[in-house]
């Protein structure tokens, strides 16, 4: 489409264009608290040193007076989940995490050591392709958009088919056949200053999915209501009725009296030239669904009410309004009324015109500029402010890669499978919620997809989603742990003027087309360093290993001893041909994984269990026959502690007539190298210690012939 010619900006003031006309910020907030006036971009560098060591308020203005984390909770505040009065959501399209924030400080990101490694010694970071004969395999590579048009390079593969060739039966490792090479490229702080300062001042999380392995249709479906109702592919902006028999959310709220709201706008739009700035462009599901058409056609104006919420509504012309920076409060005036007047119901989803949506035609900057007027909008109203929570997520990753694996269900679990494939989850997406319960650069690794936004609603509000499967509520979380209800921080942060970035977006157009590294050119993606101080953790996973010798087998006993439960992997490293095998661990119950070892590979094992937040267990040796008692046989096993000292104890045994001598290697977070040595028949205990939110990833060796080794890694609270 042709977008370049109605709305070119140069800095001279084409009328339509003014930048000199000052960004729109309402009276009662302050310019200075909540922008970093110009030299956004330049600073950028800057910025990322400065986030290094994150310690809660980097990023953050504290002019403002903020509360101390176990201080009395302010007057008129409970401390708890009712002091939140107001929940505005914001879906934008089409990103991936690692494409976003791979590079992100604290996050699981591009420096994560706990993701998977397949059996020649890659990691899912080096994704297969033919085509490069350097190393046979394409790492993450920049999309800079300094040198390159990157903020509009256009979209991917997201289709029902190529997410499932990506993931290949759970190898992830097929991104590069199926959505081209360009899946790999990424963005850094110094493209995305205002989205990297966002997260930096309230509450990111990495382990957030999309619902279902497909394109931006089915994925709101599951957004709104819980399901796709079987639907794998885009509807687009056919406005006919899709679906008679499914209650949306909104509806539920609806029936039980709780306010909310559809915001968009209602002009004609198609994504298409000057149309792309206005209409909703499809993106709001609620026209599939029979009731709200229904609502839109009744004859009184009760009847109309779901409709008229719903922004489902007959469209009106174009007003024609200018195209500058200021054209977002054109597209959001009602929002923004609505703030500023105090009338903001208790629940809001805003729907983006196309060329606001971060839909990789459009640029992440004018996502930014738009989601900076959202929020303004909030802040603008202190009373609104300090009792609002911003959501701000992605529908779906375009084909963009993300290394974390998704969780999957077990082949006998009912309803998340469509013509045997299954549905979800799908690759990460990033989500940032935007409060005074969620600031100071906090991480939530938890597991979510896109129910958990409806779990979270449901939690608050006391109206039960429909539609929501078992599973999923078994697997992933309902959003609150992000949040800290007890300790609000009213303060406004400091966050990147976007009205230099939009200009940078516009002038890439110019720019060459994003281009993969030369052969032999390739370096792996750098994250920026430094800590992050993380929510508490709602799954507690473990798992470990018993030997049967007389069998010749080991058996993996996984646990989940949190609040949710977790979906795990085990993948064979060696012996037998590369597969994921998925297991649901519900909380509090238990799944067994058996390895019958044979005689052909001299009873030899050797498995990886992966799971979310970290979680890995490596198990390999050899089951040394029943009956033999010389020499050296050696036995590991790992109980996590909690309490006030939280640690990994490991009991390390020699079953044999032979000492055994053991090292302990910290291959990630706290320890140090330790050398034990056990006695014949004898075991020794350690207490490996953990880093300050609870990670831990150690592996254990023996020095005997067997090639013997365990790893565990994970967090404990």
């Amino acid at each position: 489409m042709d977008i370049d010619k109605p709305h070119a900006h140069v800095p001279d003031g084409v009328p339509g264009t003014d930048y000199s006309a000052p960004a729109p910020f309402p009276a009662s907030v302050s310019r200075r608290r909540f922008l970093q006036v110009g030299g956004a971009i330049a600073a950028a560098g800057a910025a990322a040193a400065g986030v290094a060591q994150l310690s809660g308020t980097t990023g953050a203005d504290r002019s403002a007076p903020a509360i101390a984390h176990g201080t009395a909770v302010p007057g008129g505040h409970s401390g708890t989940i009712d002091d939140l009065r107001h929940v505005v959501i914001l879906m934008q399209e089409n990103r991936s995490f690692d494409h976003y924030y791979g590079t992100l400080p604290g996050v699981r990101g591009f420096s994560d050591k706990q993701a998977l490694t397949y059996q020649d010694g890659t990691t899912i970071f080096g994704q297969p392709d033919p085509s490069r004969t350097d190393l046979g395999y394409l790492l993450p590579f920049r999309m800079d958009s300094a040198k390159v048009n990157a903020q509009n390079a256009g979209d991917l593969d997201h289709s029902w088919p190529g997410d499932h060739s990506a993931r290949n039966d759970g190898l992830w490792n097929n991104w590069v056949p199926a959505k081209t090479e360009r899946c790999m490229g990424y963005f850094t702080r110094a493209d995305l200053p205002f989205n990297y300062a966002l997260a930096d001042a309230f509450t990111i999380c990495d382990g957030y999915h999309q619902a279902i392995l497909g394109p931006t249709s089915p994925n709101r479906m599951y957004f709104w209501t819980g399901t796709s109702s079987g639907r794998t592919a885009n509807l687009g902006r056919d406005y006919t009725v899709q679906f008679s028999d499914v209650t949306t959310y909104p509806e539920l709220l609806l029936n039980a009296g709780v306010s909310w709201q559809v915001y968009t706008n209602h002009e004609v739009g198609d994504g298409g030239g000057v149309n792309g700035w206005v209409g909703d462009y499809g993106y709001n599901p609620l026209w599939f669904y029979q009731a709200y058409q229904d609502s839109m056609n009744a004859t009184t104006a009760a009847g109309r009410q779901l409709a008229i919420q719903g922004a489902v509504q007959p469209w009106q012309p174009s007003a024609g309004a200018p195209l500058g920076p200021n054209h977002v409060n054109h597209v959001l005036a009602q929002f923004i009324s609505d703030c500023a007047a105090g009338t903001l119901p208790r629940v809001s989803w805003v729907v983006p015109p196309y060329e606001y949506s971060e839909h990789p035609s459009a640029s992440p900057s004018y996502g930014a500029h738009y989601a900076r007027a959202v929020l303004e909008a909030l802040m603008g109203n202190q009373a609104l402010w300090e009792s609002t929570a911003l959501f701000i997520t992605y529908d779906e990753h375009d084909g963009y890669f993300d290394h974390a694996l998704p969780p999957s269900p077990e082949t006998t679990v009912t309803g998340e499978f469509i013509s045997s494939l299954p549905i979800g989850l799908g690759p990460r997406v990033p989500m940032i919620i935007c409060s005074p319960w969620t600031r100071g650069g906090y991480v939530d690794s938890n597991t979510y997809d896109h129910t958990s936004m409806l779990r979270f609603l449901e939690t608050w509000t006391g109206v039960r989603a429909a539609n929501i499967t078992a599973w999923r509520r078994s697997v992933t979380g309902d959003l609150t742990a992000a949040f800290d209800f007890a300790s609000p921080d009213f303060s406004i942060p400091a966050l990147p003027d976007t009205v230099p970035l939009i200009a940078q977006s516009d002038a890439e157009k110019s720019f060459p087309p994003v281009t993969t590294p030369a052969q032999g050119a390739q370096v792996p993606p750098a994250q920026e360093a430094g800590t992050r101080r993380h929510r508490p953790s709602r799954h507690l996973p473990h798992a470990d290993v018993t030997v049967n010798r007389s069998a010749h087998t080991v058996t993996a006993t996984m646990s989940s001893t949190g609040p949710a439960g977790v979906s795990l992997f085990v993948f064979p490293d060696k012996y037998r041909a590369a597969s994921a095998t998925p297991f649901t661990v519900t909380s509090g119950a238990t799944k067994a994984y058996t390895w019958t070892a044979a005689k052909e590979d001299s009873y030899g094992y050797a498995f990886s269990i992966y799971g979310p937040d970290r979680f890995v267990r490596s198990f390999a040796g050899q089951v040394v026959p029943a009956g033999t008692t010389a020499g050296q046989i050696p036995a590991v096993t790992a109980t996590p502690v909690t309490g006030a000292v939280p640690a990994l104890r490991l009991t390390l045994a020699s079953s044999g007539s032979a000492a055994v001598a053991y090292t302990l290697t910290a291959h990630d977070y706290a320890g140090t190298t330790q050398a034990v040595t056990v006695g014949a028949n004898g075991s020794v205990t350690v207490s490996w210690p953990v880093s300050p939110d609870g990670y831990y990833d150690v592996i254990i060796t023996a020095n005997t012939s067997d090639g013997f080794s365990r790893r565990y890694a994970g967090r404990i609270g």
